[in-house]
């Protein structure tokens, strides 16, 4: 059997058990056929096969992004940026020339602001928003994903009048006794729910999505949910249609009512691992508590920046208990949002309570984020053996917020050296578009723990090169229970790589993050070439 492709004259780092690192890798159509010298490799090829030189570069399993949401960071290329902009006036130009292309009526949709990060220093408000239309229906979702806020037109056509009740798991924000339209987690998740996407631009906008991550060298993607059963069928239509050329392993939640959203899929008879090697359904997952930057995550004691807020629960002990225990029983996979210490240490008792009352080995049970973890809880989840997706770039674009929030609690935020110094298997997700999807931040960030200003995060939770891109891919095929089809390279496995710019382990840290994508290899195939970075289409 000759090769179909062979890299040669490389740094192939095939993140196996010894973390070895050979020269060269050869494919016979979709699998690894060898791995090796350079004299080894090209002893598999003949005059068909294609023969890549390297130059030196590094060649790694493709990334795994543990934890992505692929349909909304694909709909908010449809929308308004608000990431870059520097006060609330730029962003209100911005949606004016929105309104200007939208006809009267329908909705106008903005993303991405951090109040952090405006010279105002504060939210929007529904009055700066209606600076920009009283006709057209606004929505501007904060950075997290977790908070935003509204124009008077969207509140209206909502039906939310002065004097409504806070929903479950959510708050209207007030000032002097009326609605300033901001709106904080279930309240947010109503209104965005509201104010969805059409079908058709909701697989658009997966067909975008899927080609920026292949831009970035991910193969694999943990997808973390949308809205409502649709997501579901809306992926896998979409990964059908080869719009998503992605592996998906879908989470089987909603960011709005996720308990009903896993009754619905425990009452269907189907679990976790159903599918195929392009797309499986995940784990069933709910909500326990909001976001680390908004800050809304639940914390056992109060914010170092306000002590009389310490975050929101959506679900209470007894509520996680029951859900995500049917799951278990049913042989599903179990995992939930948990961000602050008091959510990951709920996450823990619910598993630990669904282990004792139905026993099960190797049951990879997840914690998406486990944002939140001191060393009580790191001794818990390594005795439970769950499997934490923590995401590191929050480090790189949220670190300052961090610090001042949480003080000195930033050291065991997304605590990855406790976790590789317990060795828990923890798989690293970028939670895309809430924070850049680029693997390369988040191996950076995991590695320096510096946020974008500068400022050391947590430093004594730094963690090496090659830990961070284990948790990049063999944890990340670990975490879906695919280890044995990808996140290595080794014979037999699955042909998805991906290649750098230059030499990853011989980079200096502080540049890690500079690295490129050069090629991106799916199946076997390259479907990214060259430092145009540009998808094969």
């Amino acid at each position: 059997m000759k090769a179909t492709k062979a890299f040669f004259n490389g740094e192939v780092i095939t993140v196996d058990p010894q973390f070895s690192v050979h020269e060269a890798v050869a494919v016979y159509e979709n699998h690894i056929l060898s791995v090796g010298t350079n004299e080894k490799i090209l002893a598999t090829t003949d005059e068909n096969t294609e023969i890549i030189d390297l130059e030196g570069k590094s060649l790694l399993p493709g990334f795994i992004d543990a934890h992505a949401h692929l349909e909304l960071y694909g709909t908010n290329l449809l929308g308004v940026n608000g990431k870059e902009v520097e006060d609330i006036h730029e962003l209100q130009e911005k949606l004016k020339d929105a309104a200007q292309m939208t006809p009267r009526g329908e909705w106008i949709r903005g993303w991405g602001y951090n109040q952090n990060n405006l010279a105002e220093g504060r939210h929007l408000s529904r009055w700066d928003l209606d600076e920009v239309s009283t006709e057209h229906p606004i929505i501007v979702v904060r950075t997290c994903g977790h908070i935003s806020c509204v124009n008077s037109k969207a509140l209206e056509l909502a039906g939310i009048n002065n004097s409504p009740a806070d929903p479950p798991g959510g708050k209207y924000v007030r000032e002097n006794g009326k609605l300033t339209g901001l709106l904080l987690e279930a309240a947010h998740m109503n209104m965005f729910l509201f104010a969805n996407y059409s079908e058709a631009e909701i697989l658009k906008g997966l067909e975008l999505a899927s080609q920026d991550y292949l831009t970035m060298g991910i193969t694999s993607v943990h997808d973390a949910g949308g809205y409502g059963p649709d997501h579901i069928r809306y992926l896998q239509t979409a990964v059908q249609d080869n719009k998503v050329k992605q592996r998906v392993y879908a989470l089987y939640g909603s960011l709005k009512d996720s308990p009903d959203m896993v009754r619905k899929g425990l009452e269907s008879g189907m679990m976790t691992g159903l599918g195929d090697e392009w797309f499986k359904i995940g784990p069933a997952k709910v909500f326990i508590d909001g976001s680390s930057s908004g800050p809304t995550a639940r914390t056992r004691a109060p914010y170092t920046s306000n002590p009389k807020d310490s975050g929101i629960l959506y679900l209470n002990q007894e509520e996680l208990d029951s859900i995500l225990g049917k799951a278990h029983e049913k042989g599903w996979q179990v995992t939930a949002h948990a961000i602050g210490d008091q959510a990951v240490e709920m996450m823990i008792k619910s598993i630990h309570r669904a282990l004792k009352r139905n026993p099960r080995t190797d049951h990879r049970h997840r914690i998406e984020h486990a944002g939140m973890a001191p060393p009580d809880l790191v001794e818990k989840i390594k005795a439970l053996e769950v499997v934490p997706i923590p995401n590191p770039a929050f480090i790189y674009e949220f670190g300052d917020g961090y610090i001042k929030d949480y003080g000195e609690r930033i050291h065991t935020i997304f605590p990855l050296k406790s976790f590789a110094e317990s060795g828990i298997p923890f798989a690293i997700g970028s939670d895309s578009p809430i924070t850049t999807v680029n693997p390369l931040y988040g191996i950076h960030a995991a590695v320096n723990r510096r946020s974008k200003s500068g400022s050391l995060v947590g430093d004594t939770q730094k963690i090496t090169v090659q830990e961070a891109i284990k948790a990049y891919t063999w944890y990340g095929a670990y975490a879906s229970n695919e280890d044995h089809l990808k996140g290595s390279i080794e014979v037999g496995k699955l042909a998805d790589f991906v290649v750098l710019s230059n030499s990853i382990l011989e980079s200096k840290p502080d540049r890690l993050k500079d690295l490129q994508v050069e090629m991106t290899v799916l199946d076997g195939e390259i479907v990214v070439s060259n430092s145009s970075r540009e998808a094969v289409r």
